[in-house]
């Protein structure tokens, strides 16, 4: 199986699909147009993409430097022109994202626990990619473990006994 057919079938697993909503929630973009936020964008700072047919690549000031997070991950564009060739993604709709997503969690080893039910492997094991999810060094704001596990547990995600 090609590692592109694996994420496409894995994003369909009711516990990955718990995952991908609770970084989305994390991470501010789980608003219905969070696929379009770039860094920064917010419900109340309405500054978005919407040329999905690639990463919008929009440097935007940050401390000081710069960032190119774009869509429901916040995906960088040295990140994505990396999935993007991969898993030979056609474009950066939404569902593009997501695969790279589980592309993400996969380059860390979890996603079949996760698709059984380990969150906490899965949290540990992705959590410095993601500078909201508790566990990581990035210095920015991240929310709690048990904040993050709620989130999964509301979308749908089960937890391994």
């Amino acid at each position: 199986m090609s590692e592109l057919s694996f994420c496409q079938q894995a994003v369909q697993n009711a516990n990955v699909k718990a995952f991908l909503a609770m970084i989305r929630k994390s991470e501010g973009t789980d608003a219905p147009d969070g696929y379009n936020y770039i860094f920064g964008s917010s419900p109340s700072n309405d500054t978005r993409f919407t040329d999905f047919s690639r990463h919008p690549n929009i440097r935007v000031p940050f401390r000081d430097t710069v960032s190119t997070a774009a869509g429901a991950y916040q995906i960088l564009i040295g990140t994505w022109t990396t999935l993007q060739s991969v898993l030979g993604l056609p474009d950066f709709s939404p569902e593009s994202q997501d695969i790279a997503c589980v592309e993400l969690l996969s380059e860390r080893n979890c996603v079949a626990r996760l698709m059984g039910g380990d969150f906490t492997f899965a949290l540990q094991k992705s959590c410095n990619i993601w500078a909201s999810l508790p566990g990581n060094n990035y210095g920015q704001p991240m929310h709690s473990v048990d904040t993050v596990k709620q989130w999964y547990i509301d979308a749908g995600g089960s937890l391994v006994a």
